[in-house]
């Protein structure tokens, strides 16, 4: 978290916030990769551990071989769709858009294929090796930033290919889970069954915080997305811990799930690491609120104005803290009452929003209303829990 933190501000204070502001602008693309994996690769993230937790050991190979190829396949179509994009702006003479567009179709297929192997990571062993890769990707991102000092745009592009092909090649030389890309229409078949639900609501939750980062490059400007960017880039370093947490914790109770097919069994596996994440992220949230202005002011001048933003922000991973609640849904394969608890947080957003940009929009009250509505989202999320570990809820 604090390599990531780090390679973000330095990386802002050898840019401009316009610069940044495009190149985020143009990446906004990868947000909308994930649903043209239609849920498989969610399908594999579920039934691998489960079908681990019954005990047949080679139907879950036979699935992740399925998942594998089709990531492969996805990825070298959308890959080849946005290269051509790239190929149109140079035609044009527009370099820069060109090699930003170059960048996302690079990205583009190893984002897809870097989903799969993170999903093969299931056992307290695999993430040991999976964390390690983090900190290395981290690290040598942190390392990179001298391009975007000497390079600037062309820096950003350089240091986001290069992260993604090691994180990808580590990823893939500690891989738990040696197979091959096998088709298998039949395990694909049944991976979407599972998967296209998990990824919708998934998806949904996604889309929620990509549709903001749209509203702020809308009503801001490239300017404007530039100062949210180390805006972003401050709430997702601090996202890391609560998302570590649910990347541990979601395959355990999925296997938990194979084995009794009992709901009541899984709040044994969550109530505990959840608190103790809250419990964790509090003081942290308190110390970086606090020092985020003489950093900024230290470090990136140029983005001091996204100081209130950013503390607003630094609210949201505490909030996030709570991930294994929504986790919970897609193991019972209950969706309907995620989607549910997520419309109604994006409601409460979108009527925040709309009361806080009355009559002029500032950057702070994006994350404002985002810190609204996931307040909202989580406590209905937390009735439906209640109401599903009732005795007779299976």
């Amino acid at each position: 978290m604090l390599l990531r933190l780090g390679g973000s501000v330095l990386q802002a204070r050898c840019v401009a916030p316009s610069t940044l502001g495009l190149f985020n602008g143009i990446g906004l693309v990868i947000g909308y990769t994930p649903l043209f994996h239609l849920g498989i690769l969610d399908g594999l993230n579920r039934e691998l551990p489960r079908y681990v937790g019954k005990g047949d050991q080679q139907h879950a190979k036979d699935l992740a071989a399925a998942a594998q190829a089709w990531a492969i396949a996805v990825g070298t179509i959308l890959g080849v769709a946005l290269l051509m994009v790239a190929g149109w702006q140079l035609a044009h003479g527009k370099f820069m858009l060109a090699f930003g567009w170059l960048t996302n179709a690079i990205t583009a297929f190893l984002y897809l294929y870097t989903g799969y192997l993170q999903m093969t990571y299931r056992t307290s062993q695999d993430f040991a090796r999976l964390a390690l890769v983090g900190v290395l990707g981290n690290a040598v991102a942190l390392v990179l930033v001298v391009l975007v000092a000497f390079l600037n745009f062309y820096g950003l592009c350089l240091r986001a290919i290069i992260v993604s092909v090691l994180s990808v090649l580590l990823l893939y030389y500690s891989r738990p889970l040696r197979v091959g890309p096998r088709w298998n229409l039949g395990h694909l078949k049944h991976l979407l069954t599972i998967g296209a639900p998990i990824l919708g609501v998934n998806y949904l939750y996604a889309f929620w915080g990509l549709l903001n980062a749209t509203l702020v490059l809308r009503f801001m400007g490239t300017e404007g997305m530039g100062l949210y960017a180390i805006v972003a880039m401050a709430s997702s370093s601090f996202e890391l811990l609560p998302n570590a947490v649910e990347q541990v914790l979601y395959p355990r109770m999925s296997e938990q799930f194979g084995r009794t097919n009992q709901v009541h069994d899984l709040g044994a596996i969550w109530h505990k690491p959840m608190l103790l994440t809250v419990v964790a992220m509090v003081p942290m949230t308190v110390l970086s609120w606090w020092l985020a202005e003489p950093v900024v002011r230290w470090v990136a001048p140029a983005y001091v104005g996204a100081v209130p933003a950013i503390q607003w922000s630094l609210l949201l991973p505490l909030a996030s803290s709570f991930a294994p609640v929504g986790s919970f849904f897609n193991v019972v394969r209950r969706q309907d009452l995620y989607v549910t608890a997520i419309l109604l947080g994006m409601v409460v957003y979108g009527g925040s929003l709309c009361w806080l940009i009355r009559d002029h929009a500032l950057l702070p009250a994006f994350p404002q209303a985002m810190l609204a509505g996931r307040v909202v989202f989580l406590l209905v999320c937390l009735v439906f829990l209640r109401h599903l570990n009732r005795p007779k809820a299976v």
